[in-house]
């Protein structure tokens, strides 16, 4: 069942992507809907299940807490390989900073909601992963407000910027060796809201051999 609501979710991703995103927003949702699809393709089989229910009517947007809210879904293979989903919700007060995302192993995704430098970094925490992790980032304001999120229930709604413009960044983490390796991609949504600041983020993690399978979980 849980692979079948990250499928419709997927398709979902590809209808919002051919409705005038920008070109690195494109390329990251392509990425996030193809990771997706390899986790459900290559956990465990699962009995066919009934036909799924139309989805439920999208409730209106909510202020964000003020803590950071962080779910996540893993799915093991039996050859020593790991996909991991993360979505996670935080508002952060007009000055100040803080974590947005955490992965264990790797680590934390920070936002600042300073009024001269709204933005989202990844600060790298994990230690003995087999070399220094490459890390690409990309950042570009949207014209149109966008909302992501792989395991809500629902369609969310398109928060509504006040006082800026709403913020993408994708940050892409690859690090490892020959017999170990991992991928870790990350896009996230950052939205000015009457001098607040709303984050919403993303990510798959991709684990492969077993050194790593145990101390990125």
């Amino acid at each position: 069942m849980t692979c079948n609501l990250l499928a419709r979710l997927g398709v979902r991703l590809l209808v919002w992507r051919m409705r005038g995103a920008g070109a690195v927003t494109r390329v990251a949702v392509a990425m996030a809907v193809g990771l997706v699809s390899a986790a459900c393709t290559s956990g465990q089989s699962q009995s066919p299940s009934p036909q799924p229910r139309p989805l439920t009517v999208s409730p209106a947007p909510h202020p964000l807490s003020t803590k950071l809210e962080q779910t996540k879904l893993r799915f093991v293979h039996p050859n020593a390989n790991a996909v991991t989903v993360f979505t996670s919700s935080r508002n952060l007060r007009a000055g100040q900073q803080g974590v947005v995302l955490t992965v264990r192993g790797v680590g934390s995704l920070m936002g600042s909601c300073s009024p001269e430098h709204r933005a989202v970094k990844f600060r790298l925490t994990g230690r003995g992963l087999a070399g220094p992790p490459v890390v690409t980032e990309v950042r570009e304001p949207l014209a149109r407000p966008v909302s992501l999120h792989l395991l809500a229930p629902y369609w969310p709604p398109a928060p509504s910027p006040v006082g800026g413009e709403q913020q993408f960044a994708f940050i892409q983490i690859v690090g490892g060796g020959e017999n170990a390796d991992f991928s870790l991609v990350l896009w996230a949504t950052l939205t000015p809201v009457a001098g607040d600041c709303a984050f919403l983020t993303n990510g798959v993690l991709r684990v492969r051999g077993p050194f790593l399978l145990q101390r990125l979980r």
